[in-house]
């Protein structure tokens, strides 16, 4: 039954989520997508080899009070678990992670989560680098990053990038783009700095 329900995945490990049995209940992400739940999300690993399940983990996402809870968890392997991969990759909220998270998003951009791999590594970094690249950049949030700019001071784009998951070079354009747009004033050539412009000053000059 297992190597039916998994046959149509490659070698090594994925991830695919898929509706659970039993009743459904809809639920409205942030940004007013309707999902019904509950949709169990699962991780695979084939071996190699030989291309059978190794192991597999099946997690399913209900709800309780509007809200996603994880109501089961399975951890099963016909051989051995590799416990050392999972305790450094799987976290417990990961499953609650992508279906509030990514699986909302991806039906906004048109997109069927259900006939798609999720990631399977990197939890929980890979969700919040991917809310901080989908982010529209909004002179709030430009603001917000200006600030920290300033306060930071030196070594500001490391320590940007480490907070927000992407790298150096995309914080240094997130502070030039608050200066292109009038959020914050041109420093001297070379130096870190400038000065935050007052919102009832932007508002003026447009």
């Amino acid at each position: 039954m297992v190597a039916e329900r998994f046959a149509d995945r490659p070698v090594g490990t994925s991830s695919r989520l898929r509706y659970a049995d039993g009743p459904s209940v809809p639920w409205v992400a942030d940004n007013g997508v309707v999902l019904a739940l509950p949709v169990v999300l699962d991780l695979v690993h084939k071996d190699e080899e030989s291309g059978l399940v190794a192991w597999w983990v099946e997690a399913t996402v209900g709800v309780l009070d509007t809200t996603p809870v994880l109501t089961s968890l399975t951890v099963c392997s016909p051989i051995w678990l590799d416990v050392e991969h999972l305790q450094r990759e799987f976290r417990w909220a990961t499953p609650i992670d992508v279906v509030t998270r990514l699986v909302p998003r991806m039906i906004a951009d048109g997109r069927d989560p259900f006939t798609e791999s999720f990631p399977f590594t990197g939890f929980p970094d890979v969700i919040r680098q991917r809310d901080v690249l989908a982010r529209k950049l909004t002179d709030e949030f430009l603001e917000d990053i200006a600030r920290q700019y300033l306060v930071l001071g030196r070594g500001y784009a490391r320590k940007l990038a480490c907070k927000y998951s992407v790298t150096p070079r995309t914080a240094t354009s997130w502070v030039e783009k608050a200066r292109t747009r009038g959020i914050l004033t041109r420093a001297t050539a070379g130096r870190v700095g400038g000065d935050l412009v007052p919102r009832q000053a932007r508002e003026g000059d447009g």
